[in-house]
């Protein structure tokens, strides 16, 4: 059995893939319910939505993480491991992976290089990105965000790192892992240095080079290229199940972060959704991920105990909490 742990609002993004795989294999929790339990079972639990805990529910998690562990289930991305996007990005940039790294934008930093731009550690939401072009621009815009309430806490200053494959055009790559298997999965081309599923499809398949990023995916997916410099990104950031989205800068992978709770497709939408001339490749690249989740699977041996002081405390006042809300 299969358990995924996710935040209430973002179970939406297991929904089709546990329909897919069958219940009888996976199952799917929220972090507010498994506070509440006092067993669990066992198998294999699967924590995401990390950067959306509070520290407090973040160190609940990991003292169930830790009950499950010593009850003899497998416990892939630990919440007491998993490193979040600053600290992330941080490391990577000094274990020589990344060229470009982060600071939190409370320090009022001074970057090493420009452009710039600010983003959320807590979501995954690139929509509004702006590149931010020197540094007294930069300290404007923190200014900015001071005077209309905007907390600085959260918010990161981070340096663009990014080539155009041809004038105009960029690309991200997106890489899983699951358990020990690393897996190319897909990548994307947009005509805008935020590289997500692009809006102009039509624009795309006229594009003169459109064969050659067919190829370029293709390949990818096939020999899954960069498997090792993702795997020792994955490796940093004590991720075991999640997708590493990144883009390739002079020669080299340059991880953005690493969602622990990517959306998957369900199998019929893929194959209605997808273009045929990408549809083949996505194919195949779903079906080694979904082989490679279907294999963390481990045997349920019996309840496991939440025998823990802290969580004790917790699911008696979620107790009193429902019944002060009972009519």
């Amino acid at each position: 059995m299969i358990n995924f742990v996710t935040t209430r609002s973002h179970r939406y993004t297991l929904r089709r893939l546990i329909a897919d795989l069958g219940r009888s294999r996976c199952r799917q929790w929220s972090y507010e319910t498994l506070f509440t339990r006092k067993r669990l079972p066992g198998g294999t639990w699967i924590f995401t939505d990390h950067e959306r805990l509070s520290r407090f529910e973040l160190s609940l998690a990991a003292r169930v993480a830790a009950l499950l562990e010593q009850g003899g289930a497998v416990v892939l991305n630990h919440p007491a491991r998993v490193r979040f996007r600053h600290d992330l990005l941080v490391a990577l940039r000094r274990e020589g992976i990344n060229r470009f790294s982060a600071w939190r934008c409370e320090t009022k930093p001074s970057p090493e290089r420009f452009p710039v731009f600010i983003r959320s550690e807590f979501d995954h939401d690139s929509t509004s990105l702006e590149l931010i072009a020197n540094q007294g621009d930069l300290d404007a815009a923190i200014a900015r965000m001071e005077r209309s309430g905007v907390p600085l806490v959260g918010k990161l200053v981070i340096e663009y790192a990014g080539d155009e494959i041809d004038p105009g055009v960029w690309q991200r790559f997106a890489t899983y892992r699951v358990g020990d298997a690393v897996i190319g999965h897909h990548n994307v081309v947009d005509f805008k240095w935020v590289a997500k599923d692009v809006e102009d499809k039509a624009r795309l398949r006229g594009h003169p080079r459109y064969r050659d990023f067919l190829a370029n995916e293709r390949r990818f997916v096939e020999e899954n290229l960069y498997e090792d410099v993702l795997r020792r990104a994955f490796e940093i950031a004590g991720i075991d199940y999640g997708r590493a989205d990144f883009s390739i800068v002079d020669g080299g992978p340059q991880v953005y972060e690493i969602n622990t709770n990517p959306k998957h497709s369900s199998r019929r939408a893929l194959e209605r959704e997808t273009h045929p001339d990408r549809r083949q490749t996505q194919l195949h690249a779903d079906d080694l991920l979904r082989r490679s989740i279907l294999a963390t699977g481990t045997p349920d041996r019996g309840p496991i105990s939440m025998s823990d002081p802290v969580l004790r405390r917790q699911q008696g006042l979620l107790a009193r909490l429902r019944g002060l809300a009972r009519p």
